[in-house]
């Protein structure tokens, strides 16, 4: 799930032309930020057990593909929400290149 979460994202953001190189530099800056995004909203949906077990989950430091995973089996419309945020991030950034260019 994390590997189409991530090229979702890639995708999305518009980096899949770069090198691949690139590619996981620009992932590791700003799918940081997506990713932080899609949490909160999830968080939104989750129930409160659900909202402990996931804290208990961060408390063992798991790897993104385990995090996501446990996000998917809880709110169904996970990966939607990596779309939403990922575009509502490349919109946003595309607006603030545009103002700089100005």
């Amino acid at each position: 799930m994390f590997n189409t979460i991530n090229n979702n994202v890639i995708k999305t953001l518009g980096i899949d032309t770069l090198p691949l190189e690139q590619q996981k530099e620009a992932m590791e800056k700003m799918g940081a930020i997506v990713y932080q995004e899609v949490i909160l909203r999830v968080l939104e949906l989750m129930t409160e057990e659900d909202k402990d077990e996931f804290e208990k989950l961060l408390e063992k430091n798991p790897d993104p593909e385990t995090m996501f995973t446990f996000l998917g089996q809880k709110v169904s419309n996970v990966e939607e929400i990596v779309a939403e945020e990922a575009e509502k991030f490349r919109a946003e950034s595309a607006d603030i290149m545009s103002q700089i260019g100005n």
